[in-house]
């Protein structure tokens, strides 16, 4: 990874960075066995699957204000080469019958490019507004026999993120977010799927088609006590209103699919935090620099056996 910093004045700065990232593919994705939870869509890995590499290129301006509002705005590319996605084909079943297989390959390359915008405004002592937008367009090319190349796609991703701090030492954090009609996430690629089972988890991608928009709403309740308020509890609820779930739609020459999946909804948390006397960041740095020198010199004594 490479990062410069270019600092205009005290209340502006330019940053542009480039990183080079590798994704394996996980064990869900190579296993060779068939999931058939599913009857009418198995699902089965594929082992023959090459890791991804994804170029990033970043260069973001960040203007802090008088009042201490802050506002970062960025442009960004993302490459990836042998994207590992999501792949669906005919096949028929043990008596004969048409099914739809679910697997993974690598697609030839994909690409997202866009705007980011991060604001957070404090409204009044007790309201802070964290905006996240972010305005995109994604594309994931596939050679497949039988498979129509799909255009590049113009998407967006909008997140609110409220904080109120209430007397008696409570807090809440309310947060709202919507996905718009995607081929890729707003972040690109990335191999995070796989999961329970052989479902087919992760950030929601698709090469024959595109994701349904999506939107939720989360919360949190937080009570923090004692003389120097080191215990908390807190309570937080994901997708209060039942409304986040995975929806895509796919087609080839063989099939058109919709599918609709929900997992974990409405889960409710509750946490209980004690810290024991007071944090001291330099420590972990010492420990870091410690194993650093420890490291070196292990090594000088290794090259002089």
């Amino acid at each position: 990874m490479c990062s410069s910093h270019k600092k205009i004045d005290d209340s502006q700065g330019l940053q542009l960075n480039y990183s080079r990232r590798i994704n394996r593919p996980n064990f869900w994705q190579l296993t060779p066995f068939t999931d058939s939870a599913d009857k009418l869509n198995p699902s089965r890995g594929n082992p023959g699957l090459n890791p991804e590499f994804t170029n990033s290129f970043e260069l973001s301006y960040e203007k802090t204000f008088k009042n201490r509002d802050n506002l970062i705005a960025s442009i960004y590319y993302k490459r990836t080469t042998d994207l590992i996605t999501r792949y669906q084909d005919s096949a028929r079943g043990t008596s004969g019958e048409k099914l739809i297989l679910n697997s993974y390959i690598n697609a030839n390359s994909s690409y997202v490019t866009g705007l980011e915008l991060i604001s957070r405004n404090k409204i009044t002592k007790w309201w802070e507004i964290t905006t996240n937008l972010n305005l995109y367009v994604s594309d994931i090319e596939i050679e497949m026999e039988g498979q129509a190349d799909q255009d590049a796609l113009s998407s967006w991703f909008g997140k609110l993120n409220n904080n109120f701090k209430l007397p008696h030492n409570i807090s809440i954090q309310l947060s709202g977010d919507y996905q718009a009609k995607t081929i890729l996430p707003p972040g690109g690629s990335g191999n995070r799927g796989g999961g329970g089972g052989m479902m087919m988890g992760g950030p929601a991608m698709a090469s024959q088609g595109y994701i349904r928009s999506n939107y939720g709403v989360d919360i949190a309740v937080r009570y923090e006590f004692g003389k120097s308020r080191q215990a908390s509890v807190s309570v937080n609820m994901n997708d209060i209103f039942r409304t986040r779930r995975m929806y895509s739609y796919s087609e080839s020459q063989f099939f058109i699919q919709d599918a609709f999946r929900r997992r974990d909804p409405q889960v409710v948390r509750v946490n209980f935090n004690w810290r024991f006397g007071k944090f001291d960041p330099n420590l972990f740095k010492r420990k870091n620099m410690r194993g650093e020198r420890e490291g070196q010199s292990s090594g000088m004594e290794g090259g002089m056996m």
